[in-house]
């Protein structure tokens, strides 16, 4: 820390030395104060009597001549110059003041950097630091002008203003006429035709008073003449001189940890200094990525907490950050559609719907999932449209219809999955007729369920079947839960009949059948010590009795592929669809086993659920197949394996029709792509007479290749007969074609697009609900259209942040009310 008094490091000259400009400053702050004793109009600038007075003062006491009233003046407005700039660069990097010792207290680094801004002007001399403050802090100069004094809007922070920033980054080239208005209520106007490099630092505006078209600069805020006739010399040689400018480029260096969206967590060496604008986008980016309600911004707390961190900062009001919020969503919004523009791979859509704590309101979430160039999986919200009751299949489909085309993807889809429901069914057929058939590669494989849901469904119907024994253990494990008295006597029961007590009692949630499935499992590891306990309390009345135990114990055995199955997937970071088939398979299995076990209510159970899930299989299990054949760690042998166990004799010729449905899809993607070869061929330059010939040669050529099929058929056999890769967990299948693309360029094609589609489409938090997902408490109430600007950026920037998930503020009470305290983790 360096203790430095300002302009010792400064050269002296005779004219404006130290004390002379000490002398001056002392007169103007008499004379200010003078003035602002006796004007009651305080006119805000002295007259020409006043200067005179001031001039014959000053000579009187540094005892020289030479100095005039243009050259006092001018003095005046550079030393109020210098002020501002000392201000900003107080505010910017720390500036101290010891008034002791009359010295400015600050780093050395920081000093320098203060030096070098400050050599501006060589002609007169900073002087202390608080004797420049004083002549300012008289009322009578807070709007005092002269003729080259810079204009009041200069104490802003010199910041580049943040609208046009943003414009300029964000937003697609056809930018409208109208981009807003400056602090001073000029309109922004477009710089689509300023081609000169130099409107990088310079806004064009109409000014508010007279209309005329000027620019304004990005850093001091000062007006020049921008009307496009003038030129751009004098702007050229503002940039250069601009002050702020070279403060703003001067700043002090800090490691910091990159926060901003996107930016990681690096420390990495930046220049810093505090904007205004930054801080408001990334408080709406909080809002948004966390669901804090709107109203946060006005609560007096919050509202300290901010002024705590920085004084300065001026939190907006809620209808401001709500206007905030959609200027985000619709550059966010610009950005996502030219990433699903911009991709060569069809897009696979998941549909999902939602409604209000009230279920007054129902809301379809229609979220995309591509393959991007690098091969990395991509998942987007498109919409979160509300959709009146009823929710008939004509008004869905006309929602994806509308989306479809608002998207520009109607002719990019590749899959839709959707719940398992009868609304859905008849959805799917309109969509069908209304796309055509040249849309849709294969229209067996366009429609894909949603395994989460049918297997909450299926394991619904399990848990009914054992309602009433479900009904005992739960009253007994709210019974013996109640006090810490009764869990004490429980955990010492327990111990007495020598059971190790690892995992405590817990409630379940009723609409989540993994608690339930949870509170069984640790109730049945107790099911002695609540005999014993029912002998000992004779106001315990709900114990199971052994049927009970027995039934609930052999479900439970029975549930737990499908807990596991389902924990699996719903903790996979982006799975890939090829994952699912051997556990699909393996599920259909246990069923059909079920079905034949020799006890009756489980029997009877089994075949409930094996009739729900097979109208899952027959409408899934091709397209899982197509999606296992294209993992080269099993190609066909997993298929023929697990169809050999499915279907007895029968599965050679299933497995044999899943081999001709990979030749059939080649056959679609071989052919769009002589198309699409053809079509550019046309679009060329017509060659001359001997080029034609050879291209004719060419073309024929192509033509035989196409008809035989060789190529196409050949590159699938050479696939499928090469060795299978070793089985490996962290195989990653993305990678594999990534780099295999030029053996397999048409499978390659395929395997981006089938391997994209998600068949387990709900996040971890629902995957074992089986009542809806619902919107949060804080935007409950929202109006539809702020409801989606703010589900779908959400979405967007989470995936900024490379997360699938982004913690929300409602994250703390889910704990509680799914009962998940104690419940999620399982010890054996």
């Amino acid at each position: 820390m360096t203790l430095v008094r300002l302009g010792s490091c400064i050269p002296n000259y005779d004219m404006w030395s130290y004390v002379n400009m000490e002398k001056f400053i002392h007169i103007m702050v008499e004379a200010a104060r003078r003035e602002e004793a006796t004007n009651s109009k305080k006119s805000r600038q002295f007259n020409d009597l006043q200067w005179h007075e001031i001039l014959r003062e000053l000579g009187v006491r540094t005892r020289r001549i030479g100095y005039t009233i243009p050259k006092i003046r001018e003095k005046f407005t550079r030393i109020k110059k210098e002020y501002k700039m000392l201000k900003h660069i107080k505010d910017q990097t720390g500036f101290g003041w010891d008034e002791a010792s009359q010295t400015v207290t600050t780093p050395d680094d920081v000093w320098q950097i203060y030096l070098q801004v400050a050599v501006m002007n060589h002609a007169f001399i900073f002087i202390v630091f608080a004797i420049i403050i004083s002549i300012f802090s008289v009322p009578i100069w807070e709007s005092n002008s002269t003729s080259t004094e810079i204009e009041s809007n200069e104490a802003q922070l010199p910041t580049p203003d943040s609208s046009q920033a943003e414009t300029e980054s964000n937003l697609p080239t056809n930018e409208p006429e109208d981009l807003g208005y400056t602090s001073d209520g000029d309109k922004i106007l477009s710089k689509a035709k300023c081609r000169s490099t130099v409107w990088e630092h310079f806004q064009k505006i109409r000014t508010k008073d007279t209309g005329v078209e000027k620019a304004r600069c990005l850093y001091c805020k000062r007006k020049f003449v921008g009307d496009g006739k003038s030129g751009t010399t004098h702007l050229k040689d503002h940039t250069s001189s601009c002050f702020m400018k070279k403060a703003i480029d001067s700043k002090q260096k800090f490691i910091t940890p990159s926060l901003l969206m996107g930016e990681g967590k690096k420390a990495n060496m930046q220049s810093y200094s505090y904007d205004p604008e930054v801080a408001r986008k990334q408080l709406a980016y909080m809002i948004i990525m966390h669901e804090y309600p709107l109203s946060m911004v006005e609560h007096a707390g919050f509202r300290r907490f901010c002024h705590a961190l920085q004084p300065a900062f001026h939190v907006i009001s809620r209808n401001t950050m709500k206007r905030d919020i959609f200027k985000i969503y619709d550059v966010e919004k610009v950005k996502t559609m030219r990433l699903i523009e911009r991709n060569k791979s069809r897009v696979s859509l998941t549909t999902d719907m939602w409604t209000s704590i009230s279920k007054k309101k129902g809301f379809m979430v229609i979220t995309a999932h591509i393959i991007d160039d690098s091969w990395k999986l991509q998942s987007r919200i498109l919409r979160f449209v509300y959709v009146p009751c009823p929710h008939t299949a004509e008004a869905l489909c006309q929602v994806l219809m509308d989306t479809f085309l608002e998207w520009n993807i109607e002719r990019k889809l590749s899959t839709l999955n959707v719940d398992n429901c009868t609304t859905n069914d008849a959805m799917i057929d309109l969509l069908l007729e209304k796309l055509g058939g040249d849309h849709i590669r294969c229209k067996s494989l366009f429609h894909v369920r949603c395994a989460a849901h049918i297997l909450n469904l299926i394991v619904k119907d399990s848990l009914d079947v054992i309602k009433s024994s479900i009904v005992k253990v739960r009253d007994s494990v709210a019974y013996w839960t109640a006090t810490q008295k009764r869990e004490e006597t429980f955990e010492g029961a327990a111990r007495q009949l020598g059971i190790t007590y690892g995992k405590h009692l817990s409630l379940d949630c009723p609409t989540r059948w993994n608690s339930t499935f949870l509170m069984l499992q640790t109730a049945i590891k107790y099911r002695n010590a609540f005999g014993r306990l029912k002998l000992k309390d004779p106001q315990y009345k709900s114990c199971p009795n052994d049927d009970d135990w027995n039934l609930a114990e052999d479900i439970c055995e029975r549930l737990e592929i499908f807990y596991k199955v389902t924990l699996l997937f719903s903790g996979t970071t982006n799975p890939t669809s090829n994952l699912f088939f051997p556990d699909v398979c393996d599920i259909k299995v246990r069923l059909s086993e079920w079905v034949c076990c020799g006890i009756d209510v489980v029997e009877e159970m089994a075949l409930n659920m094996l009739e729900k899930y097979d109208k899952y299989w027959d409408n899934t299990h091709e397209f899982l197949a197509v999606a296992v054949v294209l993992d080269p760690r099993f190609k066909m042998s997993l298929i023929e394996y697990y169809y050999k166990r499915i279907y007895g004799e029968h599965g050679v010729g299933m497995a044999e029709d899943i081999q001709r449905r990979c030749y059939d899809l080649l056959t679609l993607y071989q052919g769009k792509s002589s198309s699409k070869e053809r079509s550019e061929s046309s679009s060329k330059t017509p060659p001359s007479t001997y080029l034609r010939d050879r291209t004719s040669l060419s073309d024929y050529l192509d033509q035989q290749k196409r008809t035989k099929t060789v190529h196409v058929k050949s590159e699938l056999d050479r696939y499928l007969e090469e060795e299978q890769l070793p089985m490996c967990d962290d195989f990653d299948i993305l990678a594999w074609w990534k780099s295999n693309g030029l053996k397999y360029p048409v499978l390659q094609a395929i395997a981006r697009d089938v391997l994209a589609v998600p068949v387990f489409t709900v996040v971890s938090e629902s995957s074992f609900s089986t009542s809806g997902r619902v919107v949060s408490p804080s935007r409950n109430r929202l109006h539809p259209k702020t409801l989606e600007a703010l589900m779908c950026t959400q979405s967007w920037l989470a995936a900024l942040e490379n997360e699938v998930e982004v913690p929300t503020i409602n994250d703390e009470d889910a704990d509680v009310d799914e009962c998940t305290s104690d419940v999620t983790t399982v010890d054996d």
